[in-house]
This record gives structure tokens, C-alpha cells and sequence, in this order.
């Protein structure tokens, strides 16, 4: 490639320009720098819950946000009663209050007239950590004997947690509610409130996602110069998880590599080798159980699920024999056409995704991690005792 064709895409670029000039817009949030601080996100939530906020919305955001949370196909093996969702629908929720911060919990809304407590751990750029799921979960429901409980772990791509209890929302659900309400209930609110809403959106949708008319600008640019843009690309991204892969089967000889790709990794190992279906092409390579590695965000993750079995009641059988080993399983992932159930994950975050030595540590950490390793050792066992 001519170096002539790099410097025409950074120069006179009428439709890149533009991009920069869509990314740098004016936002009184850039300014504040609200998107890189969970504490004043939860600020903007605990108001835009509060029914008594001057927002004018009532109730409607906050319902709106949990009605949807609660039938999320995600949180389908965490929703014990279908009940709740029309009781809450029918909930005035006039005296619902906000607190924050309540017992280190971010968000607190507790209606004592309806004995009802909803809360919310708001994670952005950090992840969860020294067991705060479950102690937020223990002191809520100790305080509130009796009241209905809802807590919800809010991150932005709806991750998992680790603790069952919790339903899983993602600031993609948040930001379809608070578009609905600007687009929708504009007129019971002042222009002030909706210039703050959409400050809001806006920066969260360009921070964390991009809308439609930020993705139909950057597909012309690359449409019209993708030959730069790949070989801008392929250095900035010279080394990528793949070498770290290779390291990694080169130090742990149990591997066997199902699937590799420039950002996951899928393997089973050789204890799990009894149970596999060499003749099929399926989930797993044939492996019921499989781990993967794989990049989210900024992060790595790991994670060992158990897939599709040709017989669902094998597959049950399974999940009991793993479940008296001592790991836990949701009673709703034994039900009659249920495929998927990850019996473990963790994160950790990677400064430098070029570095392939780094990447390699960070598989080694969370490879030998104890509490994988237990799992692992359970999951075997289940293999062990299962007619295959």
C-alpha cells in the first residue's frame, strides 16, 4: 500500500472529519466526565426512579425498568413466580423511596405500604468482588423480613453474577426505558428535564454503544477505505490472543482445543474425553461440558458450561450428579428443553491486549484459580459416575 493512500484517508476527509466531529460534540456529561463514575450514574438512577422526582414520570420509569428485567429470557431461571410481574404492574408505587448508598448498596427502592424492596448493584468499569452479591443479599433480607425482594446487578452488557438470586440488566435495558420516556411522555415534563435526558442517553450510547446513524457513517468510511482502516488495524492488533493460546496448550497438556478464534478459545480436557461425541460438529466439539476463554470488554473471561445433551433426561441426570457434588444448579435448569446451564465464570481485566505474555498470564490466573479448579475436579467426577 502507498503511503499516499494512508495520508489521503487522515487528510481531507470530509466524512471522517465529520466522525470526529459526531465523537466530540458537545455534552455537558463529557465535561463532568459522568461516564467513567458508577456513583454518578447511580445518582442520575436514583432520580429518574424516584416517582416524586421533578422529572414529572411518576413511577413509569422505574416499572418500566423492572417489568422488563424481570421477563428478560435471561432471568428466566431466576423468575420462581410469573405472579409477581402482573402484581407489580398493578402496584401504584406513590410511596416508594430511594436511598443510596443504604449499607454500601447503591441503589435502594423499598415500598413499605406494598412490603416491597427492590435493589440495585451498579458496576460499570469495575466487576463484583470480595463476596459483595451476597453480602448485600444477606443484609437486605434481614432487614426486610417478610417483604417481597428483587435485586437486580446491573452492568453494562447484563453480565453474569455470582449469585443465582440476582437478576442481570445492562444499561442497554435502561436506555430503551429512558428513550421510551423522552419519546413518549415528553409532554409531561419540561424541555430542561429532556435536554438532561438526552444529554444522557447520548453519552452513554457513544461511550458504550453507537447508534444508528453513528454505525451508517463509520460503515461509509470503512466501505470507501478499507484497505487503510485493515492495515491500521492489523498493526495496532498485531499480536492477539492467539499466541497467548498457543501458550497456554503448550503448558497445559490436559487441553483439547475444540474451537480458536483471534478473540476465544473453546477446549475441553482430557478427563471430560469419555463424554465426548467425536461424530458431531456441535456445541462443544461433541464435548457436553466445554470451557471457553473469550474477550469481554476490557476483560477476560472464563467460563465452564454445561451444553445440549442428545437425551434431556442424561443431561438432568447430569446436572444431579454435579449438583451432589456440591455445585450449585438452579432447580429451573432441570426443566424439559433447557440446553445451557455455566456452572462457573470470572473475569480479569488485561491492560494490554497486544501483549500476548500478559494475555497468557491472565489465562494461567484464571485457569488455576481455586475455586475453578474445585469445580472442575466436581465436574470430572460427575463425568466419572455417568454412563456414556
Amino acid at each position: 500500500m502507498h503511503k499516499y493512500n494512508l495520508i489521503n484517508f487522515i487528510v481531507n476527509n470530509e466524512k471522517l472529519d465529520l466522525l470526529r466531529a459526531k465523537v466530540n460534540s458537545f455534552n455537558p456529561f463529557k465535561i463532568l466526565r459522568i461516564e467513567d463514575y458508577e456513583i454518578r450514574h447511580s445518582n442520575i438512577l436514583a432520580w429518574v426512579f424516584d416517582p416524586n422526582g421533578n422529572h414529572n414520570f411518576d413511577e413509569m420509569i422505574f416499572k418500566k425498568f423492572l417489568l422488563k428485567i424481570l421477563m428478560k429470557p435471561d432471568n428466566d431461571e431466576i423468575l420462581s413466580d410469573v405472579n409477581l410481574v402482573y402484581k407489580i404492574q398493578n402496584m401504584p408505587l406513590k410511596d416508594l423511596i430511594i436511598k443510596r448508598e443504604y449499607y454500601n448498596t447503591d441503589l435502594v427502592m423499598l415500598s413499605e405500604s406494598y412490603k416491597f424492596v427492590a435493589f440495585i448493584e451498579n458496576k460499570i468499569l469495575s466487576s463484583e468482588h470480595s463476596n459483595q452479591l451476597n453480602r448485600y443479599y444477606d443484609i437486605t433480607t434481614s432487614h426486610f423480613p417478610g417483604y417481597t425482594i428483587i435485586p437486580i446487578y446491573l452492568t453494562l452488557d447484563g453480565e453474569e453474577t455470582s449469585n443465582e438470586k440476582y437478576f442481570r440488566a445492562s444499561y442497554n435495558d435502561l436506555l430503551e426505558i429512558l428513550e421510551f420516556a423522552v419519546n413518549n411522555y415528553k409532554d409531561r415534563t419540561s424541555g430542561e428535564i429532556l435536554n438532561f435526558l438526552n444529554y444522557y442517553i447520548a453519552i452513554i450510547k457513544e461511550k458504550y454503544y453507537m447508534d444508528d446513524e453513528l454505525k451508517k457513517l463509520c460503515k461509509e468510511i470503512y466501505a470507501h477505505n478499507k484497505d487503510v482502516i485493515d492495515m491500521i488495524y492489523l498493526m495496532g492488533n498485531e499480536i492477539d490472543i492467539g499466541e497467548a493460546i498457543e501458550k497456554f496448550k503448550s503448558k497445559y497438556h490436559e487441553i483439547i482445543p475444540v474451537s480458536e478464534k483471534s478473540n476465544n478459545f473453546w477446549f475441553g480436557i482430557d478427563s471430560f474425553s469419555k463424554a465426548r461425541n467425536e461424530q458431531t460438529d456441535s456445541w462443544g466439539g461433541g464435548f457436553p461440558i466445554c470451557f471457553w476463554f473469550y474477550k469481554y470488554y476490557d476483560k477476560l473471561k472464563l467460563a465452564l458450561e454445561v451444553g445440549p445433551f442428545e437425551d434431556a433426561n442424561k443431561r438432568i441426570d447430569f446436572l444431579n450428579k454435579l449438583e451432589a457434588n456440591g455445585v450449585k444448579i438452579n432447580n429451573r435448569a432441570k426443566e424439559p428443553g433447557r440446553k445451557y446451564t455455566r456452572i462457573y465464570t470470572n473475569t480479569l481485566a488485561i491492560k494490554d491486549w497486544t501483549d500476548s505474555e500478559e494475555v497468557f498470564e491472565v489465562m494461567e490466573k484464571l485457569y488455576e484459580k481455586r475455586e475453578l479448579i474445585q469445580v472442575k475436579n466436581k465436574a470430572i467426577e460427575a463425568v466419572d459416575n455417568t454412563n456414556w
